[in-house]
């Protein structure tokens, strides 16, 4: 199945000084997508000693194309401030997956003059967005949204992750390390989180494509 694709939406965003202004557009074809996300860590994740709320947090990006991905091309954002909380780094060959944790947000932002929040990966839901360059006759003119998430509430509990399931075509929750018992849709899976592995989760008998409005009307 094919990704949820986003509704048009235009605005113009403030970012930090150094930083472009961001124009929110219908997602141009992109090789890179947001495989999984953890917003509640319970877990070093990060494996640096410490189990911190900011730190641990994390998302992972997976490149679908048949080609290497420079990742400098790409930020992320959190849907519901107006500027990206990083920007990404280093390469991908096809099919291979990334992980980015909230340090690597801090570290860059502090690098960059642009706070030390990390990822701000909201609790209680929130949207994550996947923004890349976009040139014009060869010059960078702005970022645009490739690729976005909602994620609701009980998603956002702890050591839980919502990811992408390729096999079954959706968004599954991974829920194995705090097992989810309600009936909300990501409904409780039995599978573990993956960061930096290909996500599977063969206990799913298969899984439903949610549109944009069914997302929207759930997290809301």
């Amino acid at each position: 199945m094919k990704r949820t694709q986003w509704h048009l939406v235009t605005r113009l965003l403030i970012l930090p000084a150094a930083l472009l202004a961001v124009v929110w557009v219908l997602p141009a074809p992109a090789q890179l997508i947001l495989s999984e996300v953890l917003a509640d860590p319970a877990t070093d994740w990060n494996g640096d000693g410490t189990v911190d709320f900011l730190g641990d947090e994390w998302i992972e990006v997976r490149n679908t194309g048949t080609g290497s991905l420079d990742l400098a091309e790409y930020w992320v954002r959190d849907g519901v401030g107006t500027s990206p909380q990083m920007h990404l780094d280093g390469s991908l060959a096809p099919g291979e997956v990334k992980v980015f944790y909230g340090s690597d947000a801090v570290a860059w932002q502090q690098a960059n003059s642009a706070g030390s929040g990390g990822l701000s990966l909201n609790n209680g839901g929130d949207t994550v967005e996947l923004l890349r360059n976009r040139y014009e006759n060869g010059n960078l003119m702005e970022l645009e949204v490739v690729d976005g998430v909602v994620y609701a509430d009980h998603v956002a509990d702890d050591d839980r992750s919502l990811g992408w399931d390729p096999e079954h075509g959706g968004w599954i929750l991974y829920d194995a390390l705090n097992p989810y018992s309600g009936s909300t849709w990501p409904t409780g899976s039995g599978c573990a989180p993956s960061p930096g592995a290909v996500n599977l989760c063969e206990s799913l008998v298969g899984a439903d494509q949610a549109t944009w409005g069914q997302l929207k009307a759930t997290f809301q």
